[in-house]
């Protein structure tokens, strides 16, 4: 917060712009009188022009006091009214003129035209040089904006000092708050999560900025100044951007004093300084994260350390190794999009989902290790809890805070830290094949697995070789008769080769499963009438939906 004899920067009493009306207050304009459209006199000016031809319009330039005598102006009224509208429309900020021979009165069109569009009409003195106005606004438009540079900059200083320091966005958004007389400030991620908060929440409440621990990031719409219809209470916000990065938005409501034209500026260059946070935040957090995550590979690849190595690793990142875990392996599930700038913010997705991850992880077990490996998240936990209900919490919270969907394998309970890379084979196993148990981006156990656990066991060219001896002239048949034929034999098989139930099942007639049970027991055996025949083409069927699955996943 400002000290108390420090100026205040950002106050109402500040102003980086000129208006018309104080311009007509300056001395240069002693004696001007103002004859209509003094709606438009608060509005800022950016220049002054003179016209010295009637086509003035090609030269007008948005926010220009300009300055006329009767010479280049129309003679007809409704000219006059007309050339009014065209530089209104033009954005002009109001028009001087020195009555001379050429137009010794204004006419009443153009008055009432004025008027009618805000836009201020002045009678100049004869004796008042052009060339004195433009001199002094231009002397006032430059100083001002000098001012606010330097303003902009003191607040920038300021601001960058608490990062320099090492203070965090908690303690640069109470700096923001106490510049803008302690307004509710609020800065966020790009998904809404509040990083830094200061001052009373209830405004940003009130507004439905906030929701919970989270903000609602479409009620931002575009970044600048706003001002709540329902309330009238007003408010600002900007991107949080370091270079093509976009990471989150700073918004700050006012408070009892209402904000000035410097608000703007301050919110920011808060957000200027809110990306020199967060960008060394990330490159703190992606060193950490590299250490960490060549820790976990050295437990999950099975290095030969000797138990107290074991704890040490574990020790200096806060994990607990010396227990019984289970290990956890999530993987967003994939999309389509391969393209360049698809793959890039699919990186940087996985980079704010890894420490998601963690934050989730270890909140639940603060004893936890976790880290990200390649596209896997992994996080090594204590055994001595539901693990399957801290997953599927994990599980939601990613997801609630990445908008993607997770899915998570969880292996069996080992000693630690022993165990770990056994446990971690097993919930990679369990993710891989989780669709067939549980569905996709479900929460799969190792244990759930059932014949599929057995067969993981299996390398692939045994399991192949068993499945080709076992149902290749199936495999052989042409589409679409080979998966009409798998269809069948695997309703066969699931019904207990009850043919009433199955053919129910399929919607075939009787006699056509009879024809079809006929023709696969002529090309794979007895398998109605043998049991060891059945459980072999049941084993068979059961690694081929598997080998289907594993094609479609990644290893």
């Amino acid at each position: 917060m400002p000290a108390m004899n420090t100026p205040d920067p950002a106050g109402a009493s500040s102003s980086q712009t000129l208006t018309l009306r104080e311009l007509l207050d300056d001395e240069v304009l002693s004696g001007a009188e103002l004859i209509a459209g003094g709606a438009g006199l608060d509005r800022a000016i950016s220049a002054v022009n003179v016209m010295t031809v009637p086509d003035i319009g090609k030269w007008v330039r948005q926010d220009e006091f300009l300055l006329a005598t009767g010479y280049p102006l129309p003679r007809d009224n409704a000219d006059q009214g007309q050339l009014l509208t065209d530089l209104h429309r033009l954005g002009l900020a109001g028009i001087g003129i020195k009555l001379d021979r050429y137009m010794p009165e204004l006419g009443q069109e153009m008055v009432d035209v004025a008027e009618r569009l805000g836009l201020p009409l002045v009678v100049i003195p004869e004796r008042i040089r052009f060339d004195d106005i433009l001199s002094r606004a231009f002397a006032i438009i430059v100083n001002r904006q000098a001012s606010a540079l330097a303003k902009a900059q003191e607040i920038h200083h300021s601001f960058l000092a608490i990062t320099l320091s090492g203070g965090g966005l908690n303690e640069l958004a109470g700096s923001l708050s106490g510049l803008l007389g302690d307004a509710s400030v609020v800065i966020t991620d790009p998904q809404g999560t509040v990083l830094g908060l200061a001052g009373d929440e209830a405004p940003l409440i009130d507004l439905n900025f906030m929701k919970a621990e989270s903000a609602d990031l479409l009620r931002l719409g575009m970044t600048g100044l706003h001002t709540d219809k329902r309330t009238g209470r007003r408010w600002a916000s900007r991107e949080i951007r370091a270079g093509r990065l976009h990471h989150g938005f700073v918004v700050a409501v006012e408070a009892e004093r209402p904000f000035g034209e410097f608000s703007l500026v301050a919110v920011g260059q808060a957000a200027i300084v809110a990306a020199l946070e967060v960008t060394r935040d990330l490159a703190v957090g992606a060193v950490e994260r590299r250490f960490s995550s060549n820790a976990l590979f050295e437990l999950i690849s099975g290095s030969e350390f000797e138990a107290a190595e074991y704890a040490s690793l574990g020790s200096g990142f806060g994990w607990d190794l010396e227990r019984d875990i289970v290990v956890l392996v999530g993987r967003r599930e994939g999309t389509g999009d391969d393209s360049h700038d698809a793959r890039r913010r699919s990186r940087l997705a996985d980079d704010r989902a890894i420490e998601f991850w963690a934050s989730a992880v270890r909140s639940r077990d603060r004893l936890a290790a976790a880290a990200g490996l390649g596209s896997e998240l992994v996080a090594v936990v204590g055994a001595d809890q539901d693990v399957l209900a801290v997953a599927r919490a994990v599980q939601d919270e990613v997801a609630h805070f990445t908008h993607a969907q997770y899915a998570i394998g969880v292996s069996r309970n080992y000693p630690g830290p022993a165990g770990v890379s056994t446990a971690y084979q097993e919930a990679r196993t369990a993710l891989r094949l989780g669709p067939r148990v549980s569905g996709s981006g479900a929460v799969t156990a190792y244990g759930d697995l059932g014949l599929f656990r057995l067969l993981a066991q299996v390398s692939d060219d045994d399991l192949r070789a068993f499945a080709e001896e076992k149902l290749g002239p199936v495999l052989r048949m042409s589409e679409p008769e080979r998966s009409e034929m798998f269809q069948t034999l695997e309703t066969l098989i699931e019904h207990n080769m009850n043919m009433a139930e199955a053919a129910r099942h399929l919607h075939y007639h009787y006699n056509t499963l009879r024809y079809r049970l006929a023709k696969l027991e002529r090309l794979l055996g007895p398998f109605s009438t043998s049991t060891p025949v059945a459980i072999q083409i049941g084993v068979a069927l059961q690694i081929n939906e598997m080998q289907k699955i594993l094609a479609t996943r990644p290893t």
